[in-house]
């Protein structure tokens, strides 16, 4: 296996460091001494502290961005569909802990860049589509506010990165299947029998 690219050393350093300091805690400094650099070499790769922070959460936001979109195209059942989204969103928090972390804690909801901004409205959109895609077919209770029943999973699934401790892929399909579960609880539509 080829080595990491100097430049994939300085985002996991970058990481390593916000998740241990918090984004605002941490300086260019103590990201140049955990890569082994001088803090000036680090210019080289960045124009700013916020240019790792991007570097750091871009991939994973892209890939759940991605795999959501074709999900939300599949021919599912809404309630199946926010399942899966749930557990590709656990998936990527149980394999990218610290990153994920960062973002929760240093980008979710600030609008840092016009980028994250676009980046998290079609997150929350699709979501919000496929709970309103529920809410058609009778499966989700018609007095359901999708855009903000969305917002509520996405942060039931963030806010798990306060508590969560990592043990592998079953356990995050666990524990994605278990706040599925009592969201969609929540939202299926009472059938009269």
């Amino acid at each position: 296996m080829p080595r990491p690219s100097r430049w994939d050393d300085v985002v996991s350093a970058a990481a390593r460091v916000f998740s241990e300091k918090g984004f605002g805690g941490a300086s260019l400094e103590d990201v140049a001494n955990e890569v082994g650099m001088l803090k000036g070499s680090l210019y080289n790769y960045i124009k700013s502290k916020e240019d790792l922070l991007f570097a750091i959460v871009r991939p994973n936001a892209e890939e759940l961005l991605d795999r959501t979109r074709k999900l939300k195209e599949a021919d599912l059942p809404a309630s199946e569909k926010l399942r899966q989204i749930a557990e590709i969103h656990f998936e990527i928090i149980d394999r990218q802990l610290p990153y994920v972390t960062v973002y929760v804690q240093e980008i979710a909801g600030k609008g840092l860049s016009p980028e994250w901004t676009a980046m998290d409205r079609e997150y929350l959109t699709l979501v919000a589509d496929v709970i309103a895609e529920g809410i058609e077919e009778g499966d989700f209770a018609e007095s359901t506010d999708a855009r903000m029943s969305a917002r509520a999973l996405i942060g039931a699934l963030n806010w798990a990165t306060r508590w969560y401790q990592p043990g592998g892929p079953a356990q995050a399909r666990a524990v994605a299947g278990q706040l599925a579960g009592i969201f969609l609880g929540g939202l299926l539509a009472r059938r009269r029998g």
